[in-house]
Formats: C-alpha cells, structure tokens, sequence
C-alpha cells in the first residue's frame, strides 16, 4: 500500500466516523463527493488530509528522498516492478562505489604528495584513512543521519569549493601568469587557447566566481541557514533555523576546506617548517607513491653523441665481417655507470 493509498483509507475512517460515507468499501466515486462535501472547518478540526501523489513527490524532490521515494514510486508502476527495482538498486550500489574509490584515492594522492608520507607503506596509510572515514560516517547511520547528510551537503563543498576554485584561478592568471599558462598548454598539446579561453580564465570566470562567493555569504547573513525537519504528529517536514552550536560546526567545515592555503604559505614565508612538507618533487616523482619497493631510478644525463652514425653510412643491422663487441656509449645514472656490450653469435 503506497503512502497515498494509506491516506485515502485514514480519510474514509474519519468521513465514516461522521457518517459521511457508509463504510470501508465506498467505492471511490462516494469517497470523491463526501470528500468534497467536506467544509474547510470540518476538514481542519477532524484531521483530514490531501491525498495527492504529486504534493507527496514534490516535498521529497530532492536530496535522498529523490531516490529513494520518487524514483520508488515510479518503478512500482511499472510492469516487473521487482525485476527494476534491483536493477535501480545495484545502479545506485554501482555509483555509490565508483564514487567512493575516485574520493579515496583523491585523499590518497594528496597525502601521499607529502614529504613525510613517501617512506610509510601504502597498505598502513590506505587503511588507516579508510578507518577514519568509516567511523566520521557512522554518524550518517544514526536517527539524526539525514539531517547530518544536509548539513555536510550544504556547507563542506560549497562556499570552501568556491573559494578554493577562485583563488587557484587567481594565482595561475595572474600570479603564474596567463602568457606563460598559455605557453605551457601549447608545449604539451601543440594548441594554442584561442580568445574564447582568455577572456573565459583571465575575467569572466574569477568574476563569476566572485559574485557567486559574495552572494553566497550574503544571503547565509541575511537569511539565517534552515533546514526541515520532520514532524511525526503531523506526518510532513517543516522549515527549521540551524542551532548556533550547528553553525559552528559548519564554519569550522568551511574553514578545515580553505586554511591549508594560508597556514602552508605562511609557514614557508617566515620558514618556521621544521620538517619537509615540499608536495612538488612528490607530484612529479609519482613512482614514490606507489606500493613499489624498488628504488627509484636518479635523472639520466642527457648527451649528445657526436659518434653515431651520420646519414649514408652502413646499417647497424648489417652483419659485422668480425666479431668485434660493439660498445654502446656508457650514461650516468644517479652518480654510477654502467658498460654495455652486444655481442654477436
């Protein structure tokens, strides 16, 4: 019995106990006129309710009752309800887990970037955030878990996102530099941004991103943050203003989002670092963050080989008249060398 089924049934218990209808098994044309015949004080007082599936939908259009309520509603109608609903399901299970792994290893990547990090076993640190992560969401599994789940949705990846967002922009337009940016994408791709793409990074995308910062923090300061809350002795959600001890927790979200950028750049202007957190040489050394054991190999002196073949002189392919070894000219190799020799059978 759907939700809608199950108020058209409290409704004809209410219009039978005021003798509106004659019993349970009106049919549903009787229901309709007693319905209607019913006064708007009589409707209040007796706790007569709407009946109607779109209303129902519309109050649970968005965050997990989206996908869990309407989408549910919908397969019931269909034909083989059970065979979509575990098709839906295992989609869901499916993005949840794709999700889940691209999240992880994004943390990964970034901890593993850091100086102090590169030595310790992939396995321990993996497990270690792993365990970290499972019991921070086991608050999302309690009575309170979906207000939780709003509140992280509402303010973790929001305003912090935007900020973050702006000031990369900031600091490779015009800290780094838009000409040398453009210089570098045209080295790697062998394609030059056009005008588009210039007025897109240099000011309509930092002044988009401005505007919606601004209005961001505006509207939280003029309108103080709500959320809904469910009303069990009324059977729907109401509008209800955030607790203060709540905001500050969702300032402190923002804030753990957005202070490694000025915390790491003060550090290193004065240089009060006691220790190397440089994520550079990491980000480009990526062997070192992988479950290797083999050490990596040093930077190899590139030289020019003054004695190779020139143009029109004899392929190596060609078979020797002796078997003289040929000696292949000897690299460095992280300070040491090494000597090659082929030998022909």
């Amino acid at each position: 019995m759907t939700n809608v089924d199950r108020c058209i049934h409290m409704n004809k218990e209410i219009l039978v106990h005021l003798h509106m209808l004659s019993d349970m098994n009106a049919t549903t044309e009787e229901y309709d006129i007693a319905y209607e015949s019913v006064n708007n004080v009589t409707f209040h007082s007796s706790g007569m309710k709407v009946c109607s599936l779109e209303e129902q939908l519309d109050q649970a259009a968005e965050g997990t009752g989206l996908a869990f309520i309407v989408f549910t509603q919908a397969i019931v109608e269909l034909p083989g309800a059970p065979f979509w609903a575990v098709i839906f399901f295992l989609m869901l299970l499916a993005l949840g887990l794709g999700s889940q792994i691209g999240i992880l290893e994004g943390m990964l990547c970034t901890i593993f970037d850091i100086d102090i990090f590169k030595r310790m076993r992939k396995q321990y640190i993996t497990g270690v955030v792993c365990v970290t992560c499972f019991f921070v969401g086991l608050i999302f599994c309690t009575g309170a878990g979906e207000y939780w789940l709003k509140l992280f949705d509402s303010f973790a990846g929001t305003i912090g996102l935007v900020l973050v967002a702006l000031l990369e922009t900031l600091a490779v337009m015009y800290v780094y530099g838009h000409k040398k940016f453009t210089q570098d994408i045209e080295d790697m791709t062998g394609y030059r941004p056009g005008l588009y793409w210039q007025i897109t990074w240099r000011f309509l995308g930092p002044l988009l991103m401005t505007v919606i910062l601004i209005s961001s923090l505006v509207f939280m300061v003029i309108n103080k943050p709500e959320y809904h809350a469910w009303k069990a002795e009324e059977g729907k959600t109401e509008k209800e203003p955030y607790p203060d001890w709540v905001l500050v927790i969702a300032g402190l979200m923002i804030t753990a989002g957005v202070l490694p950028m000025p915390v790491v750049f003060i550090l290193r202007r004065c240089q009060c670092l006691k220790f190397d957190l440089d994520i550079h040489q990491g980000a480009i050394r990526r062997i070192d963050t992988t479950v290797s054991t083999k050490e990596m190999m040093g930077d190899v002196d590139l030289e020019e080989y003054h004695d190779l073949p020139q143009d029109g002189s004899d392929d190596f392919n060609d078979e020797d008249e002796d078997d003289t070894p040929v000696a292949v000219p000897t690299k460095r190799l992280g300070g040491k060398s090494f000597h090659m020799q082929v030998m022909d059978d």
